[in-house]
């Protein structure tokens, strides 16, 4: 069974200039632009959710097909319903990226297929990003090898925005999408909606829908007529 079958495809938009850059993260993202191969065959992100580690793990996926280098971008918490025999075959291409990973931790049967996976990349020479919600040394494992695994190579916190961040980051991403949104709705987007993230993307991504699919610029109109009692779609898993 191979990733084409399961459907897992990378997101549009996830790449590297879409990622809004917090000096926080500046040591991660350099590594993540670099041909950190070289250094470092396994690289680990982890951070709360919402800090950006799939799109980071996604943006280094679509650098590598950019310069026609096979990639997979792999969540392990989409993968669950399927079995861990899927892991089978995968240590093929030039990048994997394992997403999700603390789904699995207390599944001996994913771990034990999760860390079968890793060796399998190690004895290829198959460059490896790994992310999980806590550090993998505070990953509480069933099979200890699989924790001397996670721990392989550098591990990366990646922050997430706080409020005034993550609305600058909202203009910032709705300029790269050519939106224009004024200042009164980003005001009014900021006293109605919640600004982390995840939400605030939601916002922007079914803004930019509404405004295509009725030729309209983006008014407080519009997103009353998009988001009724501001009220957000069930997007966030």
């Amino acid at each position: 069974m191979n990733q084409l079958t399961l459907k897992i495809a990378l997101l549009d938009g996830f790449d590297f200039d879409s990622f809004y850059p917090m000096p926080q993260n500046r040591d991660a993202l350099a590594l993540l632009h670099s041909a950190f191969w070289q250094s470092f065959q396994q690289v680990f992100l982890y951070g709360d959710a919402g800090s950006g580690k799939s799109h980071l793990l996604q943006a280094c996926c679509y650098k590598a097909q950019e310069s026609s280098h096979s990639a997979a971008y792999l969540s392990l918490k989409q993968l669950a319903p399927y079995g861990a025999r899927v892991l089978e075959g995968l240590d093929r291409c030039a990048l994997l990226a394992i997403d999700d990973l603390d789904y699995i931790v207390g599944n001996l049967e994913w771990e034990t297929a999760v860390f079968h996976l890793i060796n399998r990349c190690r004895q290829h020479g198959q460059p490896l990003l790994l992310a999980a919600l806590n550090n993998p040394h505070q990953l509480d494992c069933e099979l200890a090898d699989l924790g001397s695994r996670l721990v392989w190579g550098p591990a990366y916190r990646i922050y997430r925005l706080d409020e005034p961040s993550a609305l600058e980051a909202f203009k910032w991403r709705a300029y790269k999408r050519g939106l224009q949104i004024p200042e009164y709705i980003i005001k009014y987007i900021n006293k109605n909606f919640p600004k982390d993230m995840q939400s605030l993307m939601i916002i922007l991504d079914q803004l930019d829908k509404a405004s295509l699919h009725k030729g309209r610029k983006i008014t407080r109109n519009l997103i009353q007529e998009t988001f009724p009692d501001n009220t957000l779609p069930t997007l966030i898993q």
